[in-house]
Order: structure tokens, then sequence, then C-alpha cells
């Protein structure tokens, strides 16, 4: 099993960093451009581990890893993690026609989450046609209410709203697969976050002097950043670790992704609030980005959480 990526997937992994920087910087991830799903499926992302024959690219889950952890890193649409396992889900249940809609993105798929009362938080809820719920007995897709209310969420860049569970799906897998992939897919984007808060951080440090120096010289700075470092290689490693077990349907694969959720979400949450403390008081303003990335980490527990329970269970 070998955790470094091949040069192919490096070379995918660089293509997709540099259209984000060009096309969606984390600086705009408050107000996205018109025709961003379009150029989403354009550049693939919706089906990295798909078959070239329905419009995927063939590579593998490891290859989405590294792919979607850049998305992440660019506070891309949360509902990408919908559409990535939605297309996998319809492919799953031999509906390839609503597979190639997703991965053309002229299907779209909002991210169902249960709450009490069997009412669903559902995520990207601007412009979706259906929803996607997963657990793990199963994963359901659902044509979208026509009426539901749009509200704005804790993270600006991401929409919800609040509906009732649709009385009947339109397709269901049966399985944790789906519910595996999802938390796999989520982990990437929670690396993402906590990359991006490391960067900002490191970034700041490197020009905001004091005293007639850059603040990254003193001690109360750089341990900060050089823990953000720490906590973002871990959960790299062990995100990539769990995809190739994903890759090669190991048994400990639901245990492997477990973790790289519970590792990325640690990181996430950490850094984005380092981050902030790095800024200093301009941290804690809204012109300043770094809260972006904390909010977005956060909503990102939201998303195929992992308890103790589970993990002590494995």
């Amino acid at each position: 099993m070998d955790l470094y990526p091949s040069d192919t997937e490096e070379a995918v992994r660089a293509a997709s960093e540099a259209y984000l920087r060009d096309h969606i910087p984390l600086n705009a991830a408050r107000l996205r451009p018109d025709g961003i799903w379009t150029d989403m499926a354009a550049m693939g992302w919706f089906g990295i581990a798909l078959p070239e024959d329905i419009g995927g690219v063939a590579m593998s889950h490891g290859a989405e890893a590294l792919v979607l952890a850049e998305l992440g890193r660019y506070l891309a649409p949360i509902g990408t993690i919908a559409m990535a396992v939605a297309a996998n889900v319809a492919i799953a249940t031999g509906d390839q026609a609503l597979a190639m809609d997703i991965l053309a993105g002229t299907r779209r798929v909002a991210l169902g989450l249960t709450e009490a009362g069997g009412q669903l938080r559902v995520l990207e809820v601007r412009g979706a046609n259906m929803v996607l719920v997963t657990g793990d007995n199963g994963a359901s897709l659902y044509d979208a209410p026509v009426d539901w209310t749009i509200n704005d969420c804790l993270d600006p860049s991401t929409s919800q709203a609040i509906i009732a569970l649709p009385p009947k799906a339109r397709i269901q897998t049966t399985g944790s697969r789906a519910a595996n992939h999802q938390r796999l897919v989520a982990a990437a984007f929670a690396l993402g976050c906590a990359e991006a808060a490391r960067d900002m951080a490191a970034g700041y440090a490197r020009v905001r002097e004091q005293f007639g120096r850059p603040i990254g010289s003193f001690q109360g700075v750089k341990h900060p950043c050089a823990d953000m470092a720490v906590r973002c290689s871990a959960a790299r490693a062990q995100l990539l670790y769990a995809a190739l077990t994903l890759d090669s349907a190991r048994e400990d694969a639901a245990f492997q992704i477990a973790v790289a959720k519970r590792l990325a979400d640690a990181a996430a949450i950490g850094n984005g609030r380092a981050s902030i403390q790095v800024h200093g008081g301009m941290g804690m303003t809204d012109e300043c980005d770094a809260h972006l990335v904390l909010k977005r980490a956060h909503l990102l527990q939201f998303i195929s959480p992992v308890s103790t329970a589970m993990l002590l269970a494995a």
C-alpha cells in the first residue's frame, strides 16, 4: 500500500488547485460566481472514482481525497459532497442516466442531515432538485420539494432548509458503503479547511511586523503555527490511508475512515481557532476571512459525525 500520490494523481491535484486559485478564490467564498456548478462538473470533480464511459475520471478514492481536500481548502460549495456521493449511489442502483446527469451538473443534489422528529436539515439547497440522505444502513435520493423555505446558514457560503422527510425515495441502496464514502469526502473537505487556516495564519505571520520584526519570529506565534502544521500532517496521512482502505475494500475501512474524519474535524476546528488568534484583533473582524474557515469547520462536524462510541466499537 503506497501512501504517496502517483505522478498522475499529483498532476490532477495540482491542476485542480490552480483552477480553484484562479476561478474560485477563498476571498470570494461569500459570493460564488454564476455557473460554478457547470465549471465544477467540467473539471470532473463529482466523479473522480467513477468510470470514464459515464463521465467520470476513472481514478481512485485516494485521488478523490487529494482533489477534494483542495476544494475544501478553497471553501468550495458544501454540495460537492452530496454530488460526489450521489453519483456513486446512482451507479450502485443501476440508474446510469441519473448518474450522468449528476456528473454533468444538470441534476443538482443537496445534502440532507437527519434531525429529530423525522425532519431533514438540507444544505446547499439553492438550485437543487434532489436531496441525498445517507446512513449506516444505506442511502436514499429524494426529489426535492418545490416549496421549501431557504434560510441562511452559519457558513455564509451555504444555504439551508428544514423539511419533512419525503415519504418515498427515488432510489435507495443498502449497506454502509455510501455512508463511508460520504464520511471520507467530508473528511477531505475538513482537511482542506485545516490547511486553509494554517496557510492564512502562516502567511499573515510572515508579513505582519511588530517591534520591527515579523510576528512569526516570536515563540507565541511560531509555536501555534507549528501545531497547525502538525495537525494537518496527521490528518492528511490518515485521510490518504483511509481512502486506500476503501479502494481495496479492506475490513477495517469503516474504522479508518471514521478516524480520518475525527482527525480532520479536530484539525479544522483547532486550526480555525488558532488562525483567528494569530491574526489578532484583525482576526475578529468580518473583513478578515479567517472566520469563514472556522464556520465551515463547525458545519463539517455535523456531516457524517464520528462519536467516540463508534471508534471504540470498531
